[in-house]
């Protein structure tokens, strides 16, 4: 077994105990870090709802032409249906 100087291992101490303030500070920017990712996550679901309505809307506008379109066409036919019986 080897023998350590008192100087060893004090200087053993010391470099351990830098290590343990080094990670203890590092507490407070990892919570920090998590935070930050937290709410770029919400941004971005907030982001992909409004973009999700505004889609839902688009579809709603496009059946509404549809529909429209329908009608128009029905009239049309209805109307040369018409024309033929005559």
């Amino acid at each position: 077994m080897e023998v350590k100087s008192r100087f060893e291992v004090i200087a053993n101490l010391e470099t351990e105990k830098r290590k343990l303030m080094y990670e203890k500070d590092n507490f407070k920017t990892e919570v920090e870090k998590q935070e930050k990712t937290i709410k770029m996550l919400k941004r971005e679901i907030e982001d992909r709802e409004e973009d999700l309505k505004n889609f839902k809307d688009k579809i709603e506008e496009k059946k509404s032409t549809i529909d429209e379109m329908i009608k128009s066409i029905d009239v049309n036919l209805e109307r040369l249906s018409n024309i033929s019986a005559k």
